[in-house]
């Protein structure tokens, strides 16, 4: 009689769709659901060579697997045409609403430059919310239609800890990242069975911070880094595929909803 694989086997022939899935941690929770067995894993970004670079990526790491893999742009800097780019990626993704997906992980993100309060205006501090915030609530609408129903489907966003900690000249993107809680519990009753959670990130060693530090020199880099390890509790700066587990957890755990999830190595703390 083989073994029972209760635990390891909740994903298994799950279908995930992740936005920001080309890099940082929506690349590690893409390669984490397809070792826990999903059917399809879909990634989009707003970068068609970006998709086309994870999907080869993640096809070579995983030669034997049976997951279907693919990718989708979906361009969430545009205001004029954001919801019409994502009705259109979900139009896409289910094959014209043909398969629905069980999980949805927003991990999307750009680059926001800090500003003092005293040098901002609206149009800043619009721009600022377009991806993380505004992206993420139309994400949700559109999801609800494209979701399996139940609790066993899930909807992950994703914050930071800026929204706990605030950063010098963070104020615009403090606010989102702080309100991205509220608006998880919001539509975790407005969507129930399906399950809403976020998970709040801290400092992480990705492509995205490496482009935060801009045209720093690898030396000097590498002092961040370890500027910011040495300010954690753990000493350490964390990885992608760190957190990629807290969006495993809040896709696995049927339990779970209205949550925000931290992985941050202590910083909101210290």
């Amino acid at each position: 009689m083989p073994d029972q694989h209760k635990y390891i086997s909740k994903l298994a022939g799950a279908r995930i769709l992740i936005i920001g899935g080309s890099s940082g941690i929506g690349f590690a929770v893409a390669e984490a659901s397809i070792e826990y067995g999903a059917a399809a894993v879909v990634i989009s970004s707003s970068n068609t060579n970006r998709i086309n670079t994870a999907i080869s990526q993640l096809r070579g790491s995983y030669p034997t697997t049976n997951c279907q893999v693919a990718g989708f742009p979906c361009d969430l800097k545009q205001e004029d045409s954001i919801e019409s780019n994502i009705a259109t990626l979900f139009d896409a993704a289910t094959l014209k609403g043909t398969q629905m997906f069980d999980h949805i992980v927003f991990t999307a993100g750009d680059q926001v430059v800090p500003k003092h309060v005293s040098q901002v205006n609206f149009e800043f501090i619009k721009e600022t919310g377009l991806v993380r915030f505004f992206a993420a609530i139309l994400v949700a609408k559109h999801a609800a239609k494209h979701l399996t129903p139940g609790p066993a489907s899930s909807i992950t966003l994703t914050s930071g800890i800026g929204g706990h900690r605030p950063l010098l000249n963070w104020n615009a993107l403090s606010a989102y990242l702080a309100s991205l809680s509220g608006l998880t519990r919001s539509l975790a009753i407005e969507l129930k069975p399906v399950r809403v959670n976020v998970v709040c990130a801290g400092p992480l060693d990705t492509d995205g911070l490496h482009r935060y530090l801009g045209d720093a020199s690898l030396q000097e880099r590498q002092k961040s880094l370890d500027a910011i390890a040495t300010k954690s509790l753990t000493g350490v700066i964390g990885k992608a595929d760190d957190v990629a587990e807290a969006y495993m957890y809040c896709m696995k755990d049927h339990n779970l909803t209205g949550t925000a999830i931290t992985s941050d190595s202590g910083h909101s703390i210290v």
